[in-house]
């Protein structure tokens, strides 16, 4: 399945951390990251997290491959989402009605852009700005393998309708960083906070019979309800400006 986001529907870096400056990057890899509680100043909501992950040519580790460095999104384009804003300084023009509604997101994969990277107050690079890349956005070969962890497919092996595209998800969520799996699968090791599994995981584990005490899913469904009622409320859909069209930009 695509991974779209839509108007009606928000990283850090690898081991060794990315010096503070403006590169030109890659994406290689998307991940869904489910829905899942978050406590932001005594608030309690529910929130759909993606990550994008990039490579920086520019810089290479000791063994010869890039530089990566990732960052997470609320899955949303609404108006003051910060996807909708870094996508729209990616590509250079905003979106159309049209493509509000449900964005393919994979489109992603193998695109150039210009990113700034920071260090947050732990010392850690993080992502704080996304832009357009100088020679515009092109879709070009990436040095890491490009992939996408599709959520609804790895479900499938723990909800009964194991395949070879939920087996193949299992793999690709084995090379996903640490935080981001216990996001998705949830923890129980000693130790370590105890964290229940995304709202959409709980759900394959209720469906494929295994015990859980996580509430019951409401994330993609929510989401898809959203949308409809969204679609129904929009205003009539006006044609892009000629300003906007450009056949070479690969999103």
């Amino acid at each position: 399945m695509a991974l779209t986001a839509s108007a009606g529907s928000g990283g850090e870096s690898t081991f060794e951390t990315v010096p503070p400056g403006s590169y030109e990057a890659i994406c290689y890899r998307l991940v869904d990251a489910g829905t899942a509680e978050e406590d932001y100043k005594g608030e309690i909501s529910k929130k759909h997290k993606i990550y994008i992950f990039w490579e920086i040519p520019e810089l290479t580790l000791s063994d010869g491959r890039p530089y990566s460095i990732f960052h997470g999104y609320t899955l949303s384009l609404n108006e003051r989402s910060n996807l909708r804003r870094d996508l729209q300084a990616w590509r250079n023009r905003p979106f159309t009605e049209e493509e509000l509604q449900a964005f393919d997101l994979t489109k992603l994969l193998g695109v150039t852009c210009k990113i700034n990277v920071v260090l947050n107050s732990n010392g850690n690079a993080k992502v704080d700005g996304i832009f357009c890349s100088d020679q515009g956005a092109k879709r070009v070969e990436t040095t890491n393998p490009t992939s996408v962890f599709d959520l609804e497919e790895y479900a499938k092996e723990f909800s009964g309708e194991s395949c070879e595209a939920s087996k193949t998800m299992c793999d690709v969520f084995e090379e996903l960083p640490r935080f981001i799996q216990w996001r998705i699968a949830g923890c129980d090791e000693d130790g370590r906070d105890q964290l229940p599994p995304c709202f959409e995981v709980a759900a394959a584990w209720k469906k494929g019979g295994k015990v859980t005490t996580t509430p019951p899913v409401s994330g993609l469904e929510a989401m898809a309800a959203d949308k409809a009622k969204a679609t129904k409320k929009s205003k009539k859909k006006e044609e892009p400006e000629e300003d906007f069209i450009d056949d070479d930009i690969p999103f």
